[in-house]
């Protein structure tokens, strides 16, 4: 006889251009439901503060004040561009809160792929850099000291999960997953309330095949954030440009046809794979290799048509299984 199907609440809304979607157990506690609910408003409350589509958020004023005067800004919004920023320093600039003018000169951001010319890339480029974005920790300001906007579209998602996952574990909820879109998940506890380990089970898919299973992996109480271009590419005089643009040189970078990134944080998890990617693959193993918390997938094209291969980092063989 079959084993059942997990059955699980699902909890949806739609919020930072994508959809949230919380699973729990029906056997939660009562209160699992209403904690649920209150961690979607404060994922629609987060976005009000975050997001660069609504005039009155922090991100949007500060933007709108430009270069050189201090904003006072929400608690959220400083700690989330203050992450930004030490992870820009981490990965030796590969993530860049400010790079969205890079995506608007290659038509990324208007899903609308096109080579611009150098001279739009250089310009681009000059509006780029989080070494431009000052901190007063004590009147809870942030003030740019350069060209720039800041956009948190490689962060927000996972710092708003981040704050749910927060809101769960405060009222004594162990068993859950939270997915922002399809790039971000959360998963604690366990997947089925009766199996021995803590654990919830993830198909890894060719990214462009994604009826092809390439394995597994066991989120215990960890974040994952992916990236790759499948989705969004142009061709331009028989090559093939991704939306994931280096912000060092302000072109599309190559190598990976995805990456996979598993940390204790939704933010580290979603910024990492952003920066990983644009690392490329040696050198995302070398940031790894002295940072035993970040888990890392590669799926690379393999050494014939059609072949990919799997290369891993900090990943045990209880957390990933090939097939």
């Amino acid at each position: 006889m079959n084993r059942r199907e997990p059955i699980w609440l699902e909890f949806t809304r739609r919020a930072m251009a994508c959809q949230f979607d919380v699973l729990l157990h029906p056997e939660h506690p009562l209160h699992g439901p209403e904690v649920a609910v209150e961690s979607l408003e404060l994922i629609e409350w987060l976005e009000q503060l975050l997001s660069v589509y609504i005039p009155t958020s922090d991100l949007s004023r500060l933007n709108a004040r430009g270069q050189g005067d201090w904003v006072e800004v929400s608690l959220p919004a400083f700690d989330m561009l203050k992450l930004g920023c030490l992870i820009h320093q981490q990965t030796g600039g590969c993530f860049d809160i400010t790079a969205a003018k890079l995506s608007e000169a290659w038509g990324f951001s208007s899903r609308q792929g096109r080579m611009p010319t150098q001279d739009q890339i250089s310009e681009a480029l000059a509006k780029v850099g989080s070494q431009h974005i000052e901190f007063d920790e004590e009147r809870r300001r942030v003030r740019l000291t350069g060209p720039v906007a800041v956009n948190p579209g490689g962060i927000g998602k996972g710092y708003a999960i981040d704050q749910a996952v927060a809101k769960f574990r405060d009222r004594g909820i162990e068993d859950f997953a939270i997915h922002g879109g399809k790039s971000s998940v959360v998963a604690g506890g366990k997947q089925l309330l009766d199996q021995k380990e803590s654990g919830w089970k993830i198909a890894v898919r060719h990214p462009e095949q994604s009826e092809r299973v390439l394995g597994s992996l066991v989120l215990k109480d960890r974040a994952l954030g992916t990236s790759g271009p499948a989705n969004q590419f142009f061709y331009f005089q028989g090559e093939r440009y991704g939306h994931i643009i280096d912000p060092r040189t302000g072109w599309p970078s190559k190598g990976a046809l995805s990456i996979t990134v598993l940390h204790p944080s939704a933010a580290w998890a979603d910024a990492l794979a952003t920066g990983l990617y644009v690392m490329g693959v040696e050198g995302a193993l070398e940031f790894c290799a002295s940072r035993p918390e970040v888990g890392y997938l590669a799926i690379v094209p393999g050494d014939r048509m059609g072949q990919v291969e799997v290369i891993t980092s900090n990943l045990s063989e209880d957390v990933f299984v090939a097939l």
